[in-house]
């Protein structure tokens, strides 16, 4: 883990500050077609790395009982709350409610690029170090099971694959994994390609 922790402390410095004005972020993903009126709401996601000798990223499998995204894996996240210090306290929140794992565990490092949903969220995904073998409880109403994602497959540009998404008159890309055992797809496997294609660039 020392080498990884070496290499990951180098990532940190090429992440977007923590303290970030959000308007300074650029943003991916979705985008409507011209004139389309677009108002998505904000979101934060954690991406827990988990400090260990064969570090992993940590995932969920959400509840298949949720209105939306039931079943789909995901980093844990969630929308953000009015009284909240947005995006880090948001992404600190709903990781401690959706699998147990507290503030006191978890290092941030900085923040990605955001990522606009086609179901109208604007994610924030912040970078963190889970230090400290912490037991994830998944939250039963939001989450089935967790599990991890080697390193070494987050960050391998084979493990991703393009895909062209044609949804009306509108075409865009879809991100999938394709070396995992469960489908990892859209924003939560876009969101892992920018920290793999950033982590390419520091090696």
């Amino acid at each position: 883990m020392n080498r990884v922790r070496g290499r990951i402390d180098d990532l940190a410095r090429s992440l977007h500050p923590l303290d970030s004005r959000l308007a300074d972020v650029p943003v991916h993903g979705y985008r409507p077609q011209a004139g389309a009126s677009w108002r998505p709401r904000a979101a934060a996601v954690l991406i827990p790395i988990l400090e260990s000798d064969a570090p992993e990223v940590l995932l969920t499998v959400r509840s298949r009982q949720l209105p939306r995204h039931a079943g789909q894996v995901s980093l844990p996240g969630g929308g953000r709350q009015d009284d909240e210090d947005f995006p880090l306290q948001t992404a600190l929140r709903e990781t401690a409610e959706e699998v147990g794992i507290g503030p006191s565990y978890i290092r941030p490092l900085g923040l990605l690029d955001q990522f606009d949903t086609i179901t109208g969220y604007r994610v924030v995904p912040v970078v963190a170090l889970v230090r400290g073998d912490p037991e994830p409880v998944p939250c039963p109403s939001e989450v089935d099971s967790v599990f991890g994602l080697p390193w070494k497959t987050v960050v391998c540009p084979e493990s991703y694959r393009v895909h062209h998404v044609i949804r009306g008159r509108h075409r865009w890309e879809l991100i999938s994994m394709a070396t995992t055992p469960r489908l990892v797809w859209g924003a939560t496997a876009a969101i892992l390609r920018q920290l793999c294609e950033i982590w390419s660039q520091e090696s």
